[in-house]
């Protein structure tokens, strides 16, 4: 694999999207399928858990402990496994205010991480989906792991909407479908002067039998009695239904965000070169899903992803 991938891939991204997708027409066919089945909402689960992907631990410098990623760093292997399985889901997508823009993204404690942010590591993140106040937010949101942490304690929680929601009253569902929620943003998103705009989100939307879930306890602000208790009741559904997937080297987790929601478990840095390190890629279907909803869901002013 990493013969036919740049060997220093940040010096010329579009050469390594390309040579990705290149890895990617060579994959098993019934690793693929599995993938279109995902990227269709056919599979059921709403994620996909690879194990085993070839790489040699050998070869991995220590783990950043800030980001981006030097331009001339040399290619690491489960980069380019990401990138491969990326180019299968969608398009691979950056956001400039994220992580400078840069399409893959090292994802490790620092010591000045925000307790709320991906780099932080004493703070568990609560359940949510990856920027669901944005008008382009990613349909699908990749990690690989290149190194656990030293206890193997981190986890990735994952909630699916449709274990979930069967377990709400008929009220709470009506009003998470029929009534938007008002949303802040993340902290990269938000204004110079630190305030925030503000979206309106419908939490539940889709079909009955595939529901569609945006959702973040931390950033929706409900602005009614009702729909308070309804976001609650749904925040206690997904806890009840939740799965930890803990990431281990050569693996690579695949999610769907509008169909599982998704955390993090806490864990303990040693600061010793030999932390947690994760990289992180977005994938869009552009012009935009088969299934997603009619008209657009989310207000806000526009964000232009990289």
């Amino acid at each position: 694999m990493q013969t036919s991938l740049p060997a220093v891939p940040r010096r010329d991204v579009p050469a390594f999207v390309s040579a990705s997708a290149g890895v990617a027409a060579a994959l098993p066919e019934p690793l693929v399928k599995r993938l279109r089945a995902l990227r269709s909402g056919q599979d059921g689960f709403g994620y996909l858990h690879l194990t085993g992907l070839p790489f040699d631990p050998c070869t991995l410098p220590g783990t950043p402990e800030s980001h981006p990623a030097p331009a001339d760093r040399p290619l690491i292997a489960m980069e380019g496994w990401l990138l491969a399985v990326c180019t299968v889901m969608g398009v691979p997508t950056a956001y400039r205010e994220l992580h400078a823009g840069c399409l893959l993204q090292d994802i490790c404690p620092s010591p000045k991480a925000h307790p709320l942010s991906a780099q932080s590591s004493a703070t568990p993140l609560l359940l949510h989906s990856e920027m669901l106040y944005h008008r382009w937010r990613p349909d699908f949101l990749l990690l690989a792991c290149s190194r656990a942490d030293h206890e193997g304690a981190a986890g990735t929680t994952v909630a699916a909407a449709r274990a979930a929601l069967p377990l709400l009253g008929a009220p709470e569902r009506a009003l998470l479908r029929e009534h938007p929620m008002p949303c802040a943003t993340d902290l990269v998103f938000r204004d110079p002067d630190g305030s925030s705009p503000r979206a309106q989100v419908l939490v539940v939307d889709g079909v009955r039998d595939d529901p569609l879930l945006s959702f973040d306890q931390e950033l929706l602000e409900p602005d009614e009695p009702q729909a308070r208790q309804a976001l609650r009741a749904l925040a206690e559904a997904l806890d009840s239904v939740t799965e930890t997937v803990r990431l281990r080297p050569g693996d690579l987790l695949i999610l769907d965000n509008s169909r599982v929601v998704h955390g993090r478990t806490t864990f303990t840095p040693h600061w010793d070169g030999r932390d947690r390190w994760l990289h992180r890629a977005y994938a869009r279907t552009l012009p935009g899903r088969a299934d997603a909803a009619g008209p657009a869901r989310h207000q806000i002013k526009a964000f232009a992803p990289c």
